[in-house]
């Protein structure tokens, strides 16, 4: 027996299509999601930014599902995948792999694993604390 494992479907908010048909300038849509094994609140800070390969350092424009600092987001969630949506300015045209970085002074910082550029600059990863 073998298991297919197909591209997720991403499905962009009405929300972020009106702001980006909008705008001239790029945008990198990032999908987040973090685990948690018991409801939590969660916040993302202004100073989370996108690190390029070359260590230019990314803007955080919107974010979506998720409050910014110092409001919280309360989900029930457990045991499964807290989903939200950030919108930062647009990568560089030399970066070829990036990571999400929350800048802070307080311990739990979101980050992700290095991402690969791809042609379309929306993409899906998993944060951590």
């Amino acid at each position: 027996m073998s298991t297919v494992i197909g591209k997720p479907q991403v499905e962009i908010d009405a929300a972020i299509k009106e702001m980006v048909k909008h705008q001239e300038e790029r945008f990198t849509i990032v999908h987040c999601r973090f685990y948690t094994e018991v409801p939590t609140g969660i916040r993302i800070w202004p100073s989370t930014f996108l690190n390029e390969d070359n260590g230019r350092k990314v803007k955080l424009i919107k974010a979506f599902n998720i409050s910014m600092s110092p409001h919280w987001t309360h989900h029930f969630i457990f045991n499964d995948f807290i989903r939200f949506t950030l919108i930062f300015e647009g990568l560089s045209k030399a970066c070829k792999t990036f990571n999400l970085h929350e800048e802070i002074e307080e311990p739990l910082a979101f980050y992700s694993r290095a991402i690969s550029r791809n042609n379309t600059d929306v993409y899906t990863t998993e944060v951590f604390c």
